[in-house]
């Protein structure tokens, strides 16, 4: 299947989109970081920073691979170790109109071939908070194994929540690769079987 969507670096364009994003409740929920509201000049330094210096951050836009080629969301790498060759995931921000689980799906291919392919990385590195089960599903179901929880690492919303921290390895991903389990169809499986686990284990 053809990807809908394709990554590319900020321009300075894009930052008013990002500032609205930013300062929508509902979209920040679903991020790590506590929930503050930024100003647009704020947010146009920012975004030129992340411009001008990608050595060791990559942020990248995700845009409709259409006629339109509308940025609907970002996603980034960062903390990009080039000696031990390690690499955190920084989080993905969707449009809230575009949230169907596909984007995310072809998003998540082209960050992995990225990361495993052209940055050279061997260990790639997931956190979210312990209670976003579908980030958890969805590293999961990409391969991802759970390494371990930080206990009341992150504060937000008034309160401390612990952080899940998972890894993806180079030799996990060509393995995947190979059998062919990044393939839409059975992500979709992993995805399901996974949702219903975690539902069961709530009960």
């Amino acid at each position: 299947m053809g990807n809908s969507v394709f990554l590319r670096g900020f321009e300075m364009e894009d930052a008013p989109l990002i500032n609205r994003w930013r300062n929508n409740p509902e979209i920040q929920k679903l991020v790590s970081t506590s929930f503050k509201y930024v100003s647009l000049d704020i947010e146009k330094e920012w975004v030129k920073s992340k411009i001008m210096d990608n050595r060791k951050d990559i942020y990248l836009a995700i845009c409709l691979n259409d006629d339109s080629r509308r940025m609907v969301g970002y996603v980034s790498v960062n903390n990009i170790n080039y000696l031990n060759r390690t690499a955190v995931g920084g989080g993905i921000v969707i449009d809230p109109l575009y949230q169907d689980g596909i984007i995310r799906y072809e998003v998540g291919m082209l960050i992995r071939e990225l990361v495993f392919n052209h940055l050279n990385i061997n260990r790639y590195e997931g956190k979210c908070l312990s209670e976003h089960i579908a980030s958890r599903v969805i590293m999961e179901a990409s391969g991802y194994k759970l390494e371990g929880i930080y206990r009341e690492a992150i504060y937000k919303d008034g309160k401390y929540h612990d952080q899940c921290v998972y890894s993806l390895l180079r030799a996990d991903y060509e393995e995947w690769m190979e059998r062919g389990d990044y393939s839409f169809s059975v992500f979709v499986k992993k995805v399901r079987h996974l949702r219903n686990s975690y539902a069961a284990s709530r009960l």
